[in-house]
């Protein structure tokens, strides 16, 4: 009698506890069915030196099968930056969509600054397990243009007797060891700058060596230097003088005939700010 009792006891306690395990799973672990969506990440910053640039901007979602849409919110600090589609879609079983931000007309020294947000409705059954991020903060840059002294130039290619002028501008990208001396032959012959971006002699400076990049520079009505020190190292190369004294050797390169000349030669004396 008393075992009997005993087993009946067993039955019920192993009954409750099969009814409450059941009823905390489905707590748990049941599909949300809020559509659950989430920015990949809290910020993206991408900084470029070109004038256009676009970021792609990832959206997930967990839990959720079915094809679905929404929209997203984006202020912006500039007018630059433009959000090519605020329409995010999944299709049948997909688990991410991508925005894009374009950003044209950069100058030097602009920066964009983006906020993308998802409408409350998207994220309110977000996975119990991991925090939705609801909001990106998308940071778009050009670097700035930095002073970075003067100096003097003397040339050697276009005429008999060398040219000299004085006090033309050297910049430095901003965040690089990149500088640039502006439009050195418009101001050898006509005393002004002309198209930073077409006529700047740019190269690296760092622990006291000039590196310059490969292919042609200097433009001057459609005459190049070029530069190339693997292929014609006797021609293309860098002296070091005293008082910071650096000699440009190059060939002149001729656009129109594709044609390659010896002796395109100038000499900079950088007046350089003090650090």
């Amino acid at each position: 009698m008393k075992l009997g009792k005993y087993i009946l006891g067993l039955a019920v306690v192993a009954a409750a506890l099969t009814s409450c395990d059941t009823d905390n799973v489905g707590a748990i672990y049941d599909a949300p069915a809020m559509p659950n969506l989430s920015f990949q990440s809290k910020a993206i910053t991408q900084e470029t030196e070109g004038d256009a640039l676009t970021v792609p901007v990832v959206i997930t979602r967990t839990y959720s099968t079915e094809a679905y849409s929404t929209t997203v919110n984006m202020t912006t600090t500039n007018d630059k930056a433009k959000l090519r589609s605020n329409q995010v879609s999944f299709g049948p079983q997909e688990q991410s969509d991508t925005l894009y931000i374009d950003a044209t007309n950069l100058d030097w020294g602009d920066q964009c600054v983006c906020t993308l947000s998802l409408p409350d409705v998207d994220i309110q059954g977000a996975n119990p397990f991991a925090t939705p991020i609801h909001q990106v903060v998308v940071t778009i840059k050009k670097p700035a243009l930095l002073p970075a002294g003067t100096c003097t130039i003397t040339d050697y290619t276009w005429y008999e007797e060398p040219v000299t002028v004085e006090n033309v501008p050297i910049i430095r990208v901003e965040g690089t060891d990149i500088y640039r001396i502006v439009s050195p032959l418009y101001y050898l012959y006509y005393g002004l700058e002309d198209d930073p971006d077409e006529s700047n002699f740019e190269f690296t400076f760092k622990d006291g060596k000039i590196t310059i990049e490969d292919g042609m520079n200097l433009n001057w009505w459609g005459y190049y230097g070029y530069f190339d020190a693997a292929k014609y190292s006797s021609y293309c190369y860098v002296e070091y003088g005293e008082g910071n004294t650096y000699t440009v050797n190059q060939l002149l390169y001729y656009a129109a005939g594709g044609n390659l000349y010896t002796g395109c030669v100038f000499t900079f004396v950088w007046d350089k700010p003090a650090e």
